[in-house]
């Protein structure tokens, strides 16, 4: 068999006529007489019509051949695809004939997947031409039967609408061996490396199901040459619109079965109900977006009913949709209960939704349009539009809801009623309302054993007045501090270490100005600190503004009266091996008010301990004035060594909730008394105020706090 073109004929021959007939040619020299083409091939062709070869010898009339058309070739003329129009127009009768696609894609014999393309078509000039399998019969080949598979013809697998290459073969059947038609010069080897003038290929446009596309180079021509020059040359598949080769489906793509069946029966790269052909088929589901009705229902998109029931996709947003008593964006609420219509205009106020149903920025009770309204003491909303909800209105004090859990206190029926609730507030029973002790609210307000309490987490503790205060309540397990609790008077705080509790100790007194700031503790020198140079560069300020950071070994001197106001700081460590971090500030005759939190940078020391930020502050009276230091409510942390020479005060929003700000107090705190105002019992397990020795005083001391650093009994202790 010949099935490849020679790219070289002979040596030193001239150029064949066939070779010159490439599909530039053919477009531009169809008016060229077919009968000179004709006479070149001479009488090797033979008269096909004298053939007594008729397909009704290997196959029945195929009513449903799905291929029409014609191919053009001006060596031989017309080649008619399919007896459907016109019939063989000459005589003996042809027979029946057509070329047919396969629906479906099969193995092919190049080991490929494709739409296997057989049958026969028929030239008045050359008789019959078949194509891929049909060419497995003694009037088109030469020899014994071939195997199955010799023969094949078929179109790349259609799976979109992108144009699909033909493979495969056709045969004269009058030539045989010397008729093979090519479909795609891929298949003979010629195409790669060689000019674009010699390309050629027959494709499938599912889009128009035409057997060709303008931007595949070589379509729509195929090949017939032989090594001896001799042959038809190329061949058009689709030499107009009108006469092109193009698939007709036998059975279209618009029935139930054929739009359910998963295949694609048009061929044009649409299956089932995404071919538009199946649009309006009621075994298509409707799809809400596209504008169709694509189940035949004759509702579309959001109309159909279908529609609504899937979430998401339609709104439910217009007037006409809020008021249709439906679930049209299947949220599974209709019309004004749905918050999408609360902007249409249709929806009135309900006053107890805690939504602003009209769109008129005014909610429930606040609302004109809702009359008076009553608070519903269990609603989680202000329905009287009083700013107040649920229990927290006065409204609903009578409430029964609203009744706080009364202890029945059996075990202690026979005691006075104020020692009973601190009894039974600290017996690790719920006693019947299911809130444990200080847990439970009736206990925070009405028991003294229940207030908010002290913790000191490392240090003993030293007081010549007593040391006084609320306890953990016992269900916390919990104590006011780890170590020992020594003073000349009463001692109510618990330790983890009971058996160092002494309430008779030595007294310490303050260091005071009658003292000279001495006592058993060390030595304050107050005037040495004021002294330039005694202790470090004194600078006197006017404003927290003056103070350095890092602090840089600093006495920070404030003179004056009312008060001296500290906001938030984060000291720095000092750099370098001269950097100190350390500092301290003096106030005389005036108070210390801290508003906002002090702390210390978590960055590394560099060099020595000299460097590691530690702050210092003595509040010394005039007279009477001054001596004191308050914290603001809002602070919730304060760092540093402090020493008051009257009173510190913690401070409290005294909001009767309950619900202060915590606050930790880091490093060492002396004074004349301590007021521990924060009022915060609502974890009972949490103390309201925590003092945690950090041991910088120690380490580092301020300036002028050397002696009573040095004195103080073991960097654990916390001291005041």
């Amino acid at each position: 068999m010949a099935r490849k073109k020679s790219s070289v004929i002979m040596a030193k021959k001239r150029k064949a006529l066939h070779e010159f007939m490439t599909p530039r040619f053919w477009n531009v020299h169809y008016a060229i007489p077919a009968a000179i083409g004709f006479m070149a091939l001479g009488m090797a062709l033979g008269m096909a019509h004298f053939t007594s070869f008729s397909p009704l010898q290997t196959q029945a009339h195929q009513t449903d051949h799905n291929i029409r058309g014609w191919a053009w070739t001006p060596t031989i003329g017309w080649i008619s695809l399919n007896d459907y129009l016109p019939v063989c127009a000459t005589t003996p009768n042809c027979g029946y004939y057509g070329l047919n696609i396969a629906i479906a894609s099969t193995a092919q014999p190049d080991g490929k997947m494709g739409h296997s393309i057989d049958g026969f078509a028929w030239s008045d000039n050359v008789g019959f031409v078949c194509f891929g399998n049909s060419c497995n019969t003694p009037a088109c080949r030469n020899g014994s039967p071939s195997p199955p598979g010799s023969f094949y013809a078929y179109a790349e697998p259609v799976t979109n609408t992108s144009y699909k290459k033909l493979h495969g073969y056709g045969v004269v059947c009058n030539q045989k061996d010397g008729g093979w038609i090519s479909l795609n010069c891929d298949d003979t080897g010629v195409c790669p490396g060689g000019p674009a003038s010699t390309y050629y290929q027959v494709v499938y446009n599912p889009a128009n199901q035409q057997f060709h596309n303008a931007a595949a180079n070589g379509s729509p021509f195929g090949w017939n040459g032989n090594n001896d020059g001799s042959g038809i040359g190329y061949i058009s598949f689709y030499p107009s619109v009108a006469n092109g080769m193009r698939y007709i489906p036998t059975s279209p793509e618009n029935t139930d079965p054929l739009c359910s069946d998963l295949k694609d029966n048009d061929l044009n790269g649409y299956i089932d109900c995404s071919d538009f052909n199946c649009i309006g088929r009621p075994v298509c589901p409707e799809i809400c977006t596209n504008g169709l009705d694509d189940d035949g229902d004759t509702l579309i998109d959001c109309a159909d009913p279908d529609c609504m029931s899937i979430p998401g996709q339609c709104p439910e947003n217009t007037a006409p949709l809020c008021t249709d008593t439906l679930d049209n964006d299947a949220d599974t609420k209709i019309d004004c209960a749905d918050n999408d219509c609360f902007a249409t205009g249709v929806c009135s106020e309900v006053c107890t939704g805690g939504l602003d149903e009209d769109n008129d920025s005014l909610i429930d009770c606040f609302d004109p349009d809702c009359p008076a309204c009553a608070e519903i003491c269990t609603g989680g909303v202000d329905d009287d539009g009083d700013t107040l909800i649920d229990c927290a209105d006065p409204d609903c004090a009578a409430d029964p809801a609203c009744a706080p859990p009364q202890h029945q206190c059996l075990d202690f029926a026979a005691l006075p009623p104020a020692q009973r609730a601190d009894a039974c507030c600290n017996d690790e029973s719920d006693n019947f309302t299911g809130l444990l002790d200080c847990i439970d609210p009736d206990c925070q307000n009405n028991a003294a054993v229940c207030s908010a309490w002290l913790r000191v987490d490392t240090g003993n503790i030293f007081s010549q007045g007593g040391i006084l205060g609320t306890s953990p309540s016992a269900a916390t397990n919990l104590k006011n501090t780890k170590y020992c609790l020594r003073s000349d008077n009463s001692i109510e705080w618990t330790s983890e270490n009971e058996a160092c509790k002494k309430e008779d100790a030595d007294p310490i007194s303050l260091p005071t100005f009658s003292t000279e700031y001495r006592n058993k503790l060390g030595f304050l020198d107050i005037a040495g600190i004021k002294k330039q140079g005694r202790y470090g560069t004194v600078i006197p300020i006017a404003d927290e503004s003056q103070i350095f950071n890092p602090l840089s070994g600093n006495i920070y001197y404030f003179s004056g009266s009312g008060e001296f106001v500290l906001s938030a700081k984060t000291f720095l460590n000092g750099t370098t091996a001269q950097g100190n971090g350390a500092g301290l500030l003096i106030i005389e005759g005036a108070d210390l008010r801290i508003t906002g939190s002090i702390g210390y940078s978590t960055d590394a020391v560099q060099d020595r301990l000299k460097n590691l930020a530690s702050f210092g502050v003595i509040v010394l009276k005039n007279g009477s004035a001054g001596g004191n230091i308050y914290i603001n409510p809002g602070v919730q942390k304060v760092s540093g060594t402090y020493f008051a020479e009257d009173t510190i005060y913690t401070g409290t929003n005294s909001s009767g909730l309950h619900n202060d700000v915590l606050l930790k107090m880091y490093g060492v705190f002396v004074a004349r008394q301590f007021n521990l105002q924060r009022d915060n019992n609502q974890n009972p397990s949490l103390a309201a105020e925590e003092i945690i020795f950090d041991g910088r005083s120690v380490v580092n001391p301020p300036p002028g706090m050397q002696d009573a650093a040095k004195s103080l009994p073991r960097p654990l202790d916390a001291n005041f």
